[in-house]
C-alpha cells in the first residue's frame, strides 16, 4: 500500500504532487522515488510509472557534483541547514530535464523528503512536445533562511490543490482544448462521469464530440458553437445529454470560455468544466411531467386557472378561463372588477358579497354562480380559491373555475327522478290515482288534525263487478282498460275534494275529509253505480261492468282511526252479497257477521287440513232404459263438529279463501281412488264427472299437474262451471282444453240455460255433453212453455251432436216428459240421491242384481 506522507499545511505529499501542473515527483529520505504525478511519469519513463516508483534518485540525477551536494544535504543535519533548494539535471526517456529540488518537512519540522519539480518558463514552454532544460535561476533566500522559490512553489501548490479540491468536491469535470497545438486534456472526473477508463480515447473535435450528443440537444449546441466561431460570444453555457458507456444518458451543464483566439479570430483554446446535472434535470422533468399531467387533468376537467393579487388589484386568467366566459380578446391579465361582469345578474350581488367577505377574513372561497352566455343559455360555474399570505408578494388568491352545468343538470334530473319516484311510490301507475300508501299517509295526517278540528269523515269502498271475467276472457290489456275506465267514472262522480285511490286489484277507495250527510252520499253512490253500469268498448269489444260500494262514516264526535276502512270493507262485502250493483252503509251487525264468517274460514281451513273435505256421488241414467251411464262427483264437508255440510254452505267461503281449485283437485284424486276400488270389487262404472272451476282451467300448470295422475281414458269427464269465460278467447284455457281432449277426458258444460253458458260456448268448446239446470227442469211437468224451452235446448244439443243431461229429475213424471222430448240422460233425487263411496258399492250391487237397470218399483 502506498504510504501517505504528511507535508505539513494539512497536505499529504500525494495531494501536493497531484496538485502541481508541472511534472513533479517526491523522493523520501531513503533516496527512493515514492510518488510522481502523471506528467512526471509520462516525461521520465512513460507507461504506468512502474520504472519510476521505488527507483533510487542517484540513477536519475546526472551531475556527480550535484549528486554529491544533494547527498550531502541529505546526510548531514538537514534540519539545521539554511539552504533548502537546489537545481539538478534529471535524465528521462526522451532527454535530460532540469528540476528544482525543495525540502519538505512535516508539521513537527521533521524532514520527510524532497520535492522534484521540472523547471519551465512560459516563453520556452514546449518544443516538439518535450520539456526543455534551462539554466537554473539563482535561489533567493528570505529572512528566515528559506528560499523564496521554495515558498512560491508551496504557495502555488497549495493554491492549485485548493482549486482542484474545490473542483473535485463539486464533482466538476475539467476540460481544456487547445486546437492550435492539438493538445486536449480532460480530468479523471470528466472520464468517470461518462464511464471512460483513464486510457480510453475521448472526442477531440467538434464533429466527433457532437456524434456522442443526444439528437434533441445538437441544434442548440451547434448554435452556441456558431456564436463562439463568429465571435458573438466568448462564453460557453449550455446543457446537453451525453451517453454513458453503459447506455444511459447523462445530463451536463457545460460552462467555459474562450481563452485564446487565432489570427482569424476563431477559438484557439477553450477551457471549462462539465457538471453532472442529471438529478436536477430528473427533478425538473418530473416537475414538468407533473405539470403536464396537472394541465391535462385540468383541461379534461374543463378547469380554468386564475390568480388574484390583492395588493395590485389585478388578476391572471388562463386561456381556459377566457373560454369559460366566452372572452375572445386573449388578454390574460384582467382587472379585478372584470369578474363581476361575467356573473349572472341574479347571482352577482350575493356572489360578490361572499367574495368580499372571504377577502376581508383572509379565508378560502368556494361558491357556485351562473354565467349568461352570449346565446342566452345559462352556464353554471364553480370557483374555488385558496388564500395565501405570500411573504414576498403579499396576500394572493390561487384558484380554479370549472363548468358544473352538467352537474346541475344531473342534479336536476335526479331531483325530477326523485320526485317522479316519490310520485310513483304514492300513485297507481295504471290509473294515476293515489295508491294505498298515499291513502294511508293522507288519512294519518287527517287523523292527527282531527285532534284540533272535528270533521265528519266518510270512506267509500268500491269493487268492480265482473272485472275478473273480463280479465280472464279478454286478457290483461282489457283488464287494464277496464280499471282505467272505472277510475275515470269515480273521479267524475265524487266531489272534487274527495281523495280517490286504487288500493289493489279492482278495488278503489274514496276518502271524504269533510263528508256530506248520508243523503248526499246515497246520491253519490247511485250516480257511480249508474255510470259504472254503462257499457264501454275495448277496441271493438263491448264490455259491461258494474260496481258494489261499501260506505262507512265517522261522525265528528267519534274517534278517527283505521277501523273506518275495515267498516267500509265489511259494508262492501254486504253489498256484493246482496246481489252486486248495490251499496250498503256499515252497521254493527256486519261486524258480527264478519266474526261468524271468520269463524267459518277458520273451521273450513282446519277441515281442509284435517282431510274433512270429501265427495259424494250422484248417479246418471239413460233416459230410455234407466241403465247407469255415470256418476257425478259432488264435494262435501264431513265436519267432525258440525256433521255433513252441503256445498252451498261453504263453497262461497272457499271461493273467498281461494280454495276452490284445491277442492277440485282433491275431489278428482278421491274419485280416481274410489273408481279403482269399485273396479277391484268387480263393478264397472261407465264414467265419473268432476267439476273444474275457471280458476283451475285458467292455470298454466294444469296439464303438468294432471299428467302424474294417469287418468283413465274415457272414464273421467270434466264439468266446466261458470262457462261465461268461454265466450271470449283465452289462450291458456284454449290450450288446456286441447290438452285435456288429447288425454281422453270428456268435456261437459254444467248449468246450461240458467247461468252464463251460451250457444257461443257450445260452438267454441264442442263438449260431449251439456247439462240443463234444475231450475229449467222442475216446472216442465206443469208448464207447457217451460217444456217447450227445454225441448228447444235438447233440439240444439241434438243438432250439434251433443248429448243432453237433465238435472233435477225429482219424479217419474219428469223422467217421462224428458224421455218424450228426446233428452238422453237423467239425474236427480227422483232417481238416486248423492251417496258416499261405500254406499255406491251397495248401489252398484243392487244394479247388478237387476242386470244393470234401475228398478222403479
Amino acid at each position: 500500500m502506498r504510504a501517505m506522507y504528511n507535508a505539513g499545511e494539512g497536505f499529504t505529499v500525494e495531494l501536493l504532487v497531484d496538485a502541481l501542473a508541472l511534472p513533479a515527483f517526491f523522493v523520501c529520505s531513503d533516496h527512493l522515488v515514492r510518488y510522481a504525478n502523471s506528467r512526471a511519469i509520462d516525461l521520465l519513463v512513460g507507461g504506468d510509472g512502474e520504472g519510476l516508483i521505488g527507483r533510487e534518485i542517484q540513477s536519475l540525477v546526472l551531475s556527480a557534483e550535484t549528486t554529491k551536494i544533494w547527498e550531502r544535504d541529505f546526510t548531514t543535519d538537514i534540519s539545521g541547514r539554511k539552504k533548502s533548494i537546489a537545481n539538478v539535471m534529471v535524465s528521462g526517456q526522451s532527454g535530460i530535464y532540469e528540476y528544482s529540488v525543495s525540502q519538505l518537512k512535516n508539521d513537527r519540522n521533521s524532514f520527510v523528503g524532497c520535492l522534484f519539480q521540472c523547471v519551465q518558463f512560459d516563453d520556452e514552454r514546449e518544443q516538439g512536445g518535450a520539456f526543455h532544460a534551462v539554466r537554473p535561476r539563482e535561489p533567493i533566500s528570505n529572512a528566515q533562511g528559506q528560499s523564496s522559490t521554495s515558498r512560491d512553489i508551496l504557495d502555488l501548490a497549495e493554491s492549485e490543490w485548493r482549486w482542484r479540491t474545490a473542483i473535485l468536491c463539486a464533482n466538476q469535470a475539467v476540460w481544456d482544448h487547445d486546437f492550435e497545438r492539438d493538445r486536449h486534456f480532460v480530468s479523471n472526473t470528466w472520464r468517470e462521469l461518462r464511464g471512460l477508463k483513464p486510457k480510453d480515447p475521448f472526442p477531440t473535435s467538434n464533429k466527433t464530440w457532437l456524434a456522442t450528443i443526444h439528437t434533441k440537444d445538437i441544434d442548440h449546441i451547434k448554435e452556441a458553437l456558431r456564436r463562439l466561431d463568429t465571435g458573438e460570444s466568448d462564453v460557453i453555457n449550455y446543457k446537453f445529454r451525453q451517453q454513458h458507456t453503459d447506455g444511459h444518458w447523462v445530463w451536463f451543464l457545460s460552462s467555459g470560455r474562450v481563452v485564446r483566439r487565432d489570427k482569424n479570430g476563431r477559438p484557439a483554446r477553450i477551457i471549462g468544466t462539465d457538471t453532472d446535472i442529471t438529478d436536477i434535470k430528473t427533478v425538473e422533468q418530473e416537475k414538468h411531467r407533473m405539470a403536464e399531467r396537472l394541465e391535462t387533468a385540468m383541461e379534461a376537467a374543463g378547469m380554468g386557472r386564475w390568480e388574484f393579487d390583492v395588493g395590485a388589484n389585478y388578476a391572471y386568467w388562463d386561456n381556459r378561463m377566457l373560454e369559460l366566459f366566452g372572452i375572445e380578446d386573449k388578454v390574460n391579465i384582467r382587472s379585478s372588477t372584470d369578474w363581476g361582469g361575467y356573473i349572472h345578474p341574479d347571482d352577482r350581488e350575493a356572489t360578490l358579497a361572499l367574495a368580499q367577505e372571504r377577502l376581508e377574513q383572509g379565508r378560502d372561497i368556494e361558491c357556485d354562480y351562473r354565467h349568461l352566455n352570449k346565446d342566452g343559455t345559462v352556464k353554471h360555474i364553480r370557483t374555488c380559491g385558496k388564500f395565501v399570505q405570500d411573504a414576498e408578494h403579499g396576500p394572493r388568491y390561487y384558484g380554479v373555475n370549472f363548468d358544473v352545468t352538467q352537474d346541475y343538470e344531473r342534479a336536476q334530473e335526479l331531483e325530477l327522478a326523485r320526485e317522479r319516484l316519490e310520485y310513483e311510490s304514492r300513485h297507481d301507475v295504471l290509473t294515476g290515482l293515489a295508491n294505498r300508501r298515499f291513502l294511508d299517509d293522507a288519512f294519518t295526517k287527517l287523523a292527527k288534525g282531527a285532534d284540533h278540528v272535528a270533521l265528519r269523515t266518510a270512506v267509500l269502498h268500491f269493487d268492480i263487478d265482473h272485472f275478473k271475467q273480463i280479465n280472464d276472457t279478454l286478457g290483461h290489456d282489457a283488464g287494464d282498460a277496464t280499471l282505467k275506465h272505472a277510475a275515470e267514472v269515480l273521479k267524475q262522480n265524487v266531489p272534487d275534494e274527495a281523495f280517490v285511490s286504487r288500493v289493489g286489484g279492482d278495488e278503489f277507495v274514496a276518502l271524504m275529509f269533510d263528508a256530506p250527510d248520508n243523503c248526499a252520499l246515497v246520491e253519490t253512490a247511485k250516480s257511480i253505480i249508474n255510470h259504472m253500469s254503462q257499457p264501454f268498448y275495448y277496441g271493438s269489444q263491448q264490455c259491461n261492468i258494474g260496481t258494489s260500494i261499501g260506505i262507512a262514516v265517522s261522525e265528528p264526535s267519534e274517534p278517527l282511526n283505521n277501523g273506518l276502512f275495515i267498516d267500509a270493507d265489511l259494508a262492501l262485502y254486504a253489498a256484493k252479497k246482496a246481489g252486486r250493483g248495490r251499496f250498503r252503509f256499515f252497521t254493527t251487525e256486519m261486524k258480527q257477521e264478519a266474526r261468524r264468517r271468520k269463524n267459518s274460514f277458520d273451521a273450513l281451513l282446519a277441515g281442509f287440513d284435517h282431510g274433512e273435505i270429501t265427495c259424494h256421488y250422484q248417479p246418471q241414467f239413460d233416459a230410455k232404459t234407466l241403465r247407469l251411464t255415470g256418476l257425478e262427483a259432488l264435494v262435501r264437508w264431513e265436519s267432525k263438529e258440525y256433521g255433513l255440510i252441503m256445498p252451498e254452505e261453504f263453497l262461497a267461503t272457499a271461493e273467498d279463501m281461494g280454495l276452490v281449485a284445491h277442492f277440485d283437485e282433491l275431489v278428482l284424486r278421491k274419485a280416481l281412488r274410489d273408481l279403482k276400488k269399485w273396479e277391484e270389487q268387480g263393478f264397472e262404472v261407465p264414467r265419473v264427472s268432476v267439476n273444474v272451476s275457471s280458476h283451475r282451467l285458467n292455470d298454466p300448470t294444469l296439464i303438468d299437474r294432471l299428467k302424474p295422475l294417469d287418468l283413465p281414458k274415457g272414464k273421467i269427464s270434466f264439468e266446466l262451471l261458470e262457462s261465461a269465460f268461454l265466450d271470449s278467447k283465452n289462450e291458456t284455457i284454449e290450450r288446456n282444453l286441447r290438452k285435456i281432449e288429447q288425454m281422453g277426458i270428456e268435456i261437459e258444460i254444467d248449468d246450461f240455460g240458467s247461468g252464463h253458458a251460451s250457444i257461443v260456448s257450445l260452438l267454441q268448446v264442442a263438449p260431449n255433453r251439456l247439462k240443463i239446470d234444475r231450475i229449467l227442469i222442475e216446472p216442465i211437468v206443469r208448464s207447457k212453455r217451460q217444456r217447450n224451452l227445454v225441448k228447444t235446448i235438447v233440439g240444439i244439443g241434438n243438432m250439434l251432436d251433443v248429448d243432453v243431461v237433465a238435472e233435477g229429475v225429482e219424479s217419474l213424471e219428469h223422467a217421462e216428459v224428458l224421455r218424450s222430448i228426446g233428452c238422453r240422460f237423467l239425474q236427480g233425487f227422483g232417481l238416486a240421491r248423492p251417496m258416499d263411496a261405500n254406499a255406491v258399492l251397495l248401489f252398484l250391487s243392487d244394479l247388478d242384481e237387476n242386470n244393470g237397470f234401475l228398478s222403479c218399483a
